[in-house]
């Protein structure tokens, strides 16, 4: 029977009639994949709300938040869909070199902190020899760096090695501190202290003072030069741009710290300088403010439910008719008092992490503002709708592949602001 069907040849006009048979089911499928893949991706789009507005001519405005519009279906699957990154992580091998500015302050020893525990991993795309890199005006920076570290991430330490100490005063010491950067991180405004320079570095005598300055603040630091003094700040951070810009530094994350008047005028440095940036602002009402945790350690990760909002200017901003340098700075101070802010705080550890997972989530082409504020704690919602759960037994978590915890939750947040 076998070789009697397998040597079997139909007349040809069946072998014609089953051709077109054949040829109608495969079309059929193919329609029905057709269709059914339209829907998917229309649905998706929808879910994932991507329908962008914009304002203004300069900038194109995208929220990171949209629990209301995001389906069941999506939520169910946002875990089988990883986003993928557009800054140094979309290329985890090309490891990119990241400086701090302020790196003896809180704030700047946080983030170097960080920085420091994703260049031990694979896929942030950063790392390379002595990075990240610590950048301050003496040496009284190492030490109250390293306090930090050693209380905050499980006894690290940065060496001599990972320490620029620079002249403020001069862009080209500046440029030379700076040399083989890919990325800066730097704040509007510093912490200013008088302190002897230190010896074998630029003195000009035994005598010689400069200004040691730490992102946002360090404990039990004096302060010399009041907030008021917009002169000085502006100075510090002009330098420092046209440093970047010397340097052939590819992107700039600016994190305006609390205290800083004229905004304005430092976001036409931004412009004026030309060198891509993100630009991170704390919105908060007078009833909130930023805070450090108490005991902060970094398995601790991340505390507050941070809500993103971002601004991207247009590529042709600039040539936008009647437009002139800090504009779009002038435009975001009208919607920020416009609109009142969550009364709620902001971690300064927080704002650290955000600006790690920026380098690594967003296009560092772009220019853009980061408006970010609270709607309370992460740990709440994380723990929303668990506590009827029975608890069982389980070995203590290992932190050792992650840089922050619950960092992915930021990469999600970036990543559907991200055109």
């Amino acid at each position: 029977v076998y070789l009697a069907i397998s040597h079997y040849n139909p007349p040809k006009h069946q072998q014609e009639r089953m051709k077109v048979s054949r040829a109608f089911s495969s079309s059929r499928r193919y329609a029905i994949l057709y269709l059914a893949w339209l829907c998917f991706s229309y649905n998706m789009f929808h879910a994932m709300g991507f329908s962008s507005s914009s304002s203004s001519p300069v900038w194109i405005k995208s929220k990171s938040n949209r629990r209301a519009s995001v389906s069941k279906s999506f939520l169910a699957m946002s875990s089988s869909l990883p986003m993928k990154p557009k800054g140094c992580a979309a290329v985890p091998y090309e490891k990119k070199k990241v400086a701090v500015f302020g790196a003896g302050g809180y704030l700047g020893a946080t983030i170097f902190g960080f920085l420091q525990r994703a260049s031990s991993l694979y896929g942030t795309g950063i790392g390379g020899p002595s990075i990240p890199r610590a950048i301050s005006a003496t040496a009284t920076a190492s030490e109250s760096l390293n306090k930090i570290l050693i209380r905050c991430f499980a006894l690290a330490y940065a060496g001599e090695n990972m320490f620029r100490l620079t002249n403020t005063q001069d862009v080209s010491y500046m440029t030379q501190s700076l040399k083989g950067m890919d990325a800066v991180i730097i704040g509007t405004m510093y912490q200013l202290e008088t302190r002897p320079v230190t010896g074998n570095t630029y003195e000009k005598g035994p005598n010689s003072k400069t200004y040691e300055f730490y992102l946002d603040s360090r404990y039990n630091a004096r302060t010399d030069v009041s907030s008021d003094d917009v002169d000085v700040h502006l100075s510090l951070f002009q330098n420092t741009m046209k440093a970047c810009k010397e340097a052939d530094v590819k992107h700039v994350i600016v994190i305006e710290t609390p205290d800083t008047m004229n905004v304005e005028e430092y976001a036409k440095v931004l412009d004026e300088v030309g060198v891509p940036f993100t630009y991170i602002h704390s919105n908060y009402s007078p009833g909130g403010g930023i805070e450090t945790t108490k005991d902060y350690t970094f398995e601790k990760g991340i505390q507050g439910d941070l809500d993103i909002e971002s601004f991207t200017l247009a590529g042709n901003y600039m040539s936008v008719g009647g437009y002139k340098a800090g504009d779009w700075m002038g435009n975001l101070v009208q919607e920020r008092e416009a609109k009142s802010a969550a009364d709620s705080v902001i971690y300064r550890e927080d704002v650290a992490a955000l600006a790690v997972q920026s380098l690594m989530s967003l296009d560092w082409s772009k220019r853009r503002c980061l408006e970010i504020s609270t709607k309370g704690s992460l740990d709440e919602v994380l723990k929303g709708g668990k506590k009827n759960e029975r608890i069982l037994a389980t070995r203590p978590p290992k932190y050792d592949k992650e840089w922050c915890i619950n960092s992915d939750i930021l990469a999600q947040k970036l990543a559907t602001i991200e055109e």
